[in-house]
C-alpha cells in the first residue's frame, strides 16, 4: 500500500466498521458472549492502520565512531541500550569505581560522622600520579567533606579513608562493594580496592554495569549534587573544582565520574538530561573520553525520543455505560524511548463491562504503546471520577452489549505519537 492510497482505504474500512457497529444495536447479548475483545481489537487495528500510525524518514543518524574499546549509550527510564560497543565486556574502570565506594557510604549512614585518617590511606594518596586531596595521618575530616572530594576530585587517600572508616579496613568494604554489585545484579563487575587504583588485577565492570550503577547512585540527590557541581567548598579541605571537563562543556551534563590509569585508559561514567529526559554514557580505555562521550550523548539525543502518549495528570479517554460516562487516566506513564525512524502508536483497550457503581480508580481496561506494531508498554486504565450506580431502565444483557459497543469504538481509537513528542 502506498502513502497516498492508504488514507481512502482506511476511510473505506472505516465505513464498513461503522456498518458492522450499527448492526450490533439489535444483536447486543449474542455478540457480548460470542465476541472477545482480542478480536475486536484485531479488526480495529487492521481497519486504521494504514491513516493511524506514524511514519518516520528512515534517516536516523548513524552511531559515531568513538575510540573507546567499549562504550554505552543508556536509557534508564525503560533499561534500554540506545548504543552499544562491546558494552557487556569487562575492562579496568580505573577511578570510576568510587561511584560504588560513595554509594556505599551514603547507604551506611555514615554522612555526618567524622572521619580519623590513617597512615594507610596517605600512603594510597601519594602514590605517584595518584589523584589526592592531600589527607594528613591523623587528620579528622567529616565524611561529607570526603565523599564530595571523593566524586569530584577522585581523591585516592578519601577513598581509602571511607573503605576504612565504613567497613574497618579496605578488604572488608570490598567485600560489601561486591556483595552490593551482585544484588544490582551487576554481573561483570568485580572490585579489588575502594580506589580503582589497581591494575593487576584491578577493578573491572562493563559499560553496561557501569551505566546502571551510575543511575542508581544519581538517584540519591547528595550523590548527584557532587556529581553535578562544578566547584564546592566543603568543610576541612581546600575547594574543590570537578574534573568532569563536561559539565561546562556540554549542555544539560549532570554528572557522574571521571577515571584514568595507564592500563584502563581514559575511563568516563556521564550523563546528561534535556527536556526531562536523562541519558547514561559510559566509555572505558578510551583515547579521548570527553569527546567520546560528546559524541554518544548528541548521537543519543539526535537518534532518539523520548515519548510519554499518556500520564496520570491527563485524561486518556472516556468510559462509556448508556447513561454515563467517565474520564479515563492511566495509572502510571505510559512511555518508552523511540528511534527516529520507528513508528508510533498508542491505544486504550476497555474492557467490555465494568459493573457500577464504580470507584474512581477502578480499572477499566489498559493502555498499550506499540513500536512498529508491537506492543512495547501497558498500564492500567483506570476511572478518574467515582460513577454512581445505573439509572436506567434497561437490563443487564443490554448495558453489557452497549458497553461492548462503546468498548469497540475505543479500540478504534488507535493515536499516533506526535514526532515532536
Amino acid at each position: 500500500m502506498t502513502a497516498r492510497s492508504g488514507p481512502a482505504l482506511s476511510r473505506a474500512r472505516v465505513r464498513w466498521l461503522l456498518l458492522v457497529l450499527a448492526l450490533l444495536v439489535g444483536w447486543q447479548v449474542p455478540l457480548t458472549a460470542r465476541l472477545a475483545p482480542a478480536l475486536a481489537i484485531q479488526h480495529a487495528e487492521e481497519a486504521l492502520a494504514a491513516s493511524a500510525r506514524l511514519g518516520l524518514p528512515p534517516d536516523a543518524p548513524s552511531a559515531p565512531p568513538v575510540s573507546a574499546a567499549g562504550a554505552v549509550v543508556y536509557d534508564p527510564q525503560i533499561d534500554r541500550v540506545l548504543y552499544g560497543k562491546q558494552e557487556t565486556s569487562p575492562r579496568l574502570i580505573a577511578s570510576t569505581s568510587k561511584i560504588m565506594t560513595a554509594l556505599l557510604a551514603l547507604e551506611a549512614g555514615t554522612l555526618e560522622e567524622e572521619v580519623t585518617v590513617s597512615a594507610g590511606a596517605v600512603e594510597t594518596g601519594g602514590t605517584p600520579g595518584a589523584a589526592t586531596l592531600n589527607l594528613s595521618a591523623g587528620q579528622r575530616v567529616p565524611m561529607r567533606s570526603l565523599l564530595a572530594g571523593l566524586v569530584m576530585r577522585s581523591g585516592n587517600d578519601a577513598a581509602v579513608a571511607v573503605a576504612e572508616h565504613v567497613a574497618g579496613d579496605e578488604a572488608a568494604f570490598v567485600a560489601r562493594m561486591n556483595a552490593r554489585a551482585a544484588e544490582l545484579g551487576l554481573t561483570g563487575t568485580r572490585f579489588v580496592d575502594s580506589s580503582g587504583l589497581a591494575e593487576d588485577p584491578g577493578n573491572e565492570s562493563t559499560p553496561l554495569d557501569l551505566a546502571r550503577l551510575a543511575a542508581v547512585a544519581m538517584s540519591d540527590e547528595i550523590f548527584a549534587d557532587w556529581a553535578g557541581a562544578v566547584q564546592l567548598t566543603v568543610q576541612g579541605l581546600n575547594p574543590l573544582v570537578n574534573r568532569n571537563e563536561l559539565l561546562e562543556s556540554y549542555a544539560g551534563a549532570s554528572g557522574v565520574k571521571t577515571g584514568f590509569t595507564t592500563r584502563a585508559g581514559l575511563c568516563l561514567v556521564a550523563s546528561a538530561t534535556r527536556d526531562g529526559w536523562t541519558l547514561y554514557t559510559v566509555v572505558l580505555g578510551s583515547e579521548a573520553s570527553f569527546a567520546d562521550t560528546t559524541a554518544l550523548l548528541d548521537h543519543g539525543y539526535t537518534a532518539f525520543r523520548r515519548a510519554v502518549p499518556a500520564s496520570p495528570a491527563a485524561p486518556a479517554g472516556r468510559y462509556h455505560w448508556p447513561d454515563a460516562s467517565a474520564d479515563l487516566v492511566v495509572a502510571e506513564p505510559l512511555d518508552t524511548t523511540l528511534s527516529v525512524a520507528q513508528s508510533a502508536l498508542w491505544r486504550t483497550v476497555l474492557d467490555p463491562v465494568t459493573p457500577r457503581p464504580a470507584a474512581a480508580g477502578t480499572s477499566v481496561g489498559t493502555a498499550e504503546l506499540l513500536v512498529d506494531g508491537e506492543v512495547v508498554d501497558a498500564v492500567e486504565l483506570q476511572l478518574a471520577t467515582p460513577v454512581d450506580a445505573s439509572s436506567g431502565t434497561r437490563s443487564d444483557g443490554e448495558r453489557a452489549g452497549a458497553a461492548l459497543q462503546e468498548s469497540l469504538r475505543a479500540f478504534v481509537r488507535l493515536a499516533p505519537i506526535d514526532r515532536a513528542a
